[in-house]
């Protein structure tokens, strides 16, 4: 369950960033997301989910033909409340592979998981 909720999150960002699509989409990536969601970048910014938001508005279609790829999916930690997940994020664009080992604290509510917190390290 949580290795299928990591791949639907990241095929919906990479139709958001990787096709002219409709809005709907951006709010699907959203609404998926906790209130006070954060990211650490892999450059090491701290976002709120706010500025993450504001980012992604304009960024549909930015980055033509993106593939993000997700695998080793390794569930670190759960409760009731909580599961902490690693992955590997793989992203194809343009000819060029980039990839990135990801943390993601993700919050069990009674609609579903909400991503709460994630921290991105290059790989």
């Amino acid at each position: 369950m949580i290795g299928a909720e990591v791949e639907r999150l990241h095929h919906v960002l990479a139709r958001w960033l990787g096709q002219d699509c409709e809005p709907a989409v951006l709010a699907e990536f959203r609404d998926s997301h906790a209130d006070d969601f954060t990211l650490v970048t892999t450059d090491g910014a701290v976002l709120t989910g706010e500025q993450l938001f504001a980012a992604l508005a304009g960024a549909n279609n930015s980055a033509p033909g993106l593939v993000i790829e997700v695998d080793e999916v390794t569930e670190v930690a759960e409760s009731a409340e909580f599961a902490v997940v690693r992955f590997r994020e793989t992203h194809h664009h343009d000819g060029r592979t980039t990839a990135r080992r990801t943390t993601a604290v993700l919050r069990r509510t009674p609609e579903g998981l909400r991503w709460q917190h994630v921290h991105e390290t290059a790989a």
